[in-house]
This record gives C-alpha cells, structure tokens and sequence, in this order.
C-alpha cells in the first residue's frame, strides 16, 4: 500500500489535521462525513503522521478554521439527494428511515390544494372523524376554509373532533388518508378554471336585443337580486363612459355629483380623464379641477363608491330612456 505523503509544516492539508484532532472525535466526524473517500484517506494519514503539535500550531489552525467559516457568507442550495446522503452517512438504515419520512409529502397535502368547493362537497359525505383528522393536518387557513363550508351538522360535530384530538400514530393517520384519498379523488378535479358567470352572461346580454336583456335580468333578480346587480354592473363599467355619444356624455355628467366626478377621476388615467373633461362646460369644468385639486389622497373604497354611484345614474337615465347605451355591433359577436 502506498502511503500519502506528509505535507510540510503550514500547508492547507496540515492544517486540516491539526484541526480534526483538536476537535476531538465527537465534533470531527461531522466533518469527515462530508467529504469523499479519497479526501478522508489523504487527511487520515496526514493526522497519522502529525505527531506532537506546538500550541501555537494548533490555535493558528483553528483560528484559520474559523476565519474560513466566517468568510462564507452563503451556501450552495442542497439538491434533492443531500439529505438523504446525510442521514444515510451519519446513521446508515436509521437515516435511510428517517431520510424516507423527511421526502414525504406531509399528511393531506392534496386536499389543502384542491378546489375548496368541490373539496367540502366531498368531505361532506365522510365521518366527522375521519374529516377532523384530515383538516388538523392542514394549515390554519385552507382547514378553516373547508370547515365553514361543512354541513352546520358536520361542521359542529368535526370542530368537537379536532378539539379531542390528542395523540395518533403516523399508521393511522397514513390509512385514514390513503382511505379517504381513494374515496373523494374521483370528486376532486387537479385544476378547476373560474368561469366568471355574471361577466360571461353580461358580455351575451350585450348582443340581445334591449327587450330580451331586461327579461333575462329581471327574471335573474326575482331568483337571486344580488347576482342580478352583479350582471348589471357588468353590463355597464365605470370604464364604458369612454365610448358614450357626446351628447350622452353630458346629460350623464349634470347629473352626477361634482364629488363624485371628482373622486373617480383623481386616479383615472389622463386620455380618459380629457375625455370627460372636454364635455363639460368651462364652469363646471374649473369647478371640478378645484375640487380634484383639493384631494390630496383619495382611498381606493372612496374612487370606487364614486364611480359605483355614476355608473347607476348611466343605468337609470336608460332605463328612464334619457340616454342611449351604445350596445357592439352583431359582427362583434362572431
């Protein structure tokens, strides 16, 4: 066997030794778990051969240990085998054990990243038992989510689960998930796309004819007034008083409240500002100047209750058949 030359007094290696036997055993074979085979044999024969070291040696070389860990300002980022390869070294098959439970996702992880509607739909049809083990395994919010959209029956029942809940073993709770994964999966979609139903059946009414868009509209407020006012708000935006006639522009502005013009049209943009300013009168315009002026800050609730408020004027000067709303052209719809 050939054996690793001693380095001389001061080198890097020398060093290194020096410093894995002041150490101690304990502390050094943390050290030496980190590097690879050739390197521990070379630093090996290299505390082999030390013999007696001078005091002022062995500081030097602990001093040079520490003044290389402080000069690391950051570390290089894991990759998915590190830990792994660190259990495994520092406790053979216990680590491998341990490095198994470490990569494995954490109980109920897929249930806090489904849709919550479609989530609580299915969990409503299980155990309060078995739906209190699983959102104690979420995080606060997403389990909070799912419980108040429990059943009132269930939801009280699994509160008063979660709250007895003390001890259970990881087996168990490996079951009652693996159970209730293969019993909701075909209820659970991977991905759900938001279809936004008061803009979708708004952007259709536009294409109507105006004796059919207020049927529809007024049929939906007998089921259901709140979703009706949501259609009807996107029927007509704040934004939609770019494309009004001129002449509608104007009957829709002496009607509004200088406030109200005000707070909307502190934060809109400068083209569409113009545009409401060019039809006004000189009067009310220097008017409305000096009131926006005198607005050094506008919360994001006042602008949106302004033009909230002059978006209902626009809708009930139409339904008084005082101003015409330009509807899209059929070809538009194609």
């Amino acid at each position: 066997m050939t054996l690793a030359p001693v380095s001389r007094p001061g080198s890097a290696r020398r060093k290194a030794a020096v410093a894995i036997v002041a150490l101690g055993p304990e502390r050094s074979v943390t050290l030496l778990r980190g590097l690879d085979e050739d390197s521990v044999r070379a630093l090996a024969h290299e505390v082999a051969a030390l013999g007696p070291v001078e005091p002022a040696e062995v500081r030097a070389a602990l001093f040079d240990l520490e003044a290389a860990l402080a000069a690391a300002t950051s570390l290089r980022a894991p990759d998915n085998d590190y830990t792994r390869n660190l259990l495994v070294q520092a406790l053979g098959e216990r680590g491998e054990r341990i490095a198994d439970e470490v990569n494995r996702p954490a109980p109920f992880t897929w249930l806090a990243e489904a849709d919550v509607e479609q989530a609580s739909v299915a969990l409503a049809e299980e155990s309060a038992a078995t739906v209190a083990l699983a959102l104690a395994h979420l995080p606060a919010k997403p389990a909070a989510r799912l419980l108040s959209r429990l059943p009132e029956a269930l939801r009280r029942k699994v509160a008063t689960r979660v709250a007895q809940l003390t001890t259970l073993h990881p087996a168990t709770v490996s079951a009652v998930e693996e159970a209730l994964q293969a019993s909701v999966t075909a209820v659970l979609t991977p991905s759900v796309q938001p279809v936004p139903g008061p803009d979708v059946l708004a952007s259709m009414l536009q294409f109507t004819p105006k004796g059919d868009e207020k049927d529809l509209v007024a049929s939906l407020a007998a089921v259901d007034p709140e979703l009706a006012d949501r259609v009807k708000a996107a029927l007509f935006t704040f934004d939609d008083l770019a494309v009004l006639e001129a002449r509608a522009l104007q009957t829709l502005i002496k009607a509004c409240d200088t406030r109200d013009l005000a707070l909307a049209l502190k934060s809109a943009e400068a083209a569409f500002r113009d545009n409401i300013l060019s039809n006004m009168s000189e009067r009310a315009r220097e008017g409305l100047l000096e009131e926006m002026d005198l607005m050094l800050t506008v919360k994001p609730a006042e602008t949106a209750g302004a033009r909230k408020a002059i978006v209902a004027t626009a809708r009930q000067l139409e339904e008084e058949g005082t101003i015409v709303i330009a509807r899209p052209d059929e070809d538009a719809a194609a």
